[in-house]
């Protein structure tokens, strides 16, 4: 990842790891944080783990949150009253009345993304959360995700007029493609050593495309995805590069002719 995020060893003693990293991103920004900022500042963090930390660090007198427009602060910086756990006994399932926050709205259409362009999306993306056995403690981060890469597919249609085209050697993804990524977790430098793979690979093909944006899209998920699997067996690894017992069974194989030749020489079989 690209960022790189101080952490007080003392934190680290009293409250773990991830807690300690959700305080003290909380302390230096020294103002009311949106939820869904700390989720996209930790991608290396699952939702269950901002939200664990969060109600941790509220139970301890720590931090407040405000359940109403998803804002931490500091302890005694707003009312008690106000103050209420993101994560709860109750399931934190999606509701089919959801919809986004006013702020994940305005980032969609700071992006450029229609305001029609997001109502449409909403009762698939409901639909989809709502079939899925998994919960979050937000889905405003999710939608926002979802949204921009359903507008990069939009726009690339539009931009080509649907004409498919093949890939240029020069080709790079668009800045709405590389933003999406970096939603994902997936860091610059890894889009960068594996772009000119990407692009040798669909130049050798010579097929045409309407959006290479989305074909690169999937290829990079795939490749990171194939990454960690690799990295977390690579011990695993280095005992299938050779059969150990290869030699033994060719040698098996050598004896056993020789003996069955030699018995029919004996008996004249």
């Amino acid at each position: 990842m690209d960022k790189h995020h101080k952490i007080n060893i003392e934190y680290a003693k009293k409250l773990g790891l991830k807690s300690a990293l959700v305080y003290q991103y909380v302390k230096d920004m020294n103002s009311d944080t949106k939820l869904h900022t700390i989720i996209e500042e930790f991608p290396y963090l699952s939702n269950e783990d901002v939200g664990n930390s969060i109600k941790s660090l509220v139970e301890q007198g720590l931090i407040e949150f405000n359940d109403d427009n998803q804002i931490i602060t500091l302890s005694s910086t707003i009312q008690k009253t106000k103050i209420r756990t993101p994560i709860s006994n109750r399931s934190n399932k999606i509701d089919k009345s959801w919809s986004p926050s006013e702020d994940a709205v305005e980032v969609l259409q700071r992006a450029g993304v229609d305001a029609e362009f997001i109502d449409g999306l909403l009762d698939e993306f409901i639909i989809y959360w709502s079939e899925r056995s998994s919960t979050l403690v937000s889905y405003n981060s999710k939608f926002i995700e979802y949204c921009r890469l359903k507008w990069a597919q939009h726009t690339a249609e539009i931009d080509t007029k649907s004409v498919p085209r093949i890939i240029d050697k020069n080709w790079a993804p668009s800045e709405d493609c590389l933003d999406i990524i970096k939603m994902t977790g997936i860091d610059d430098a890894f889009v960068r050593l594996h772009l000119p793979e990407f692009i040798l690979y669909w130049k050798e093909d010579g097929r045409a495309f309407v959006s290479w944006d989305i074909k690169f899209l999937d290829f990079i998920k795939n490749k990171w995805n194939y990454n960690v699997e690799v990295t977390s067996k690579e011990h695993t690894y280095k005992f299938d590069l050779f059969d150990p017992y290869a030699d033994d069974e060719d040698k098996s194989k050598k004896s056993t002719k020789g003996n069955i030749k030699d018995l029919r020489k004996k008996y004249k079989i």
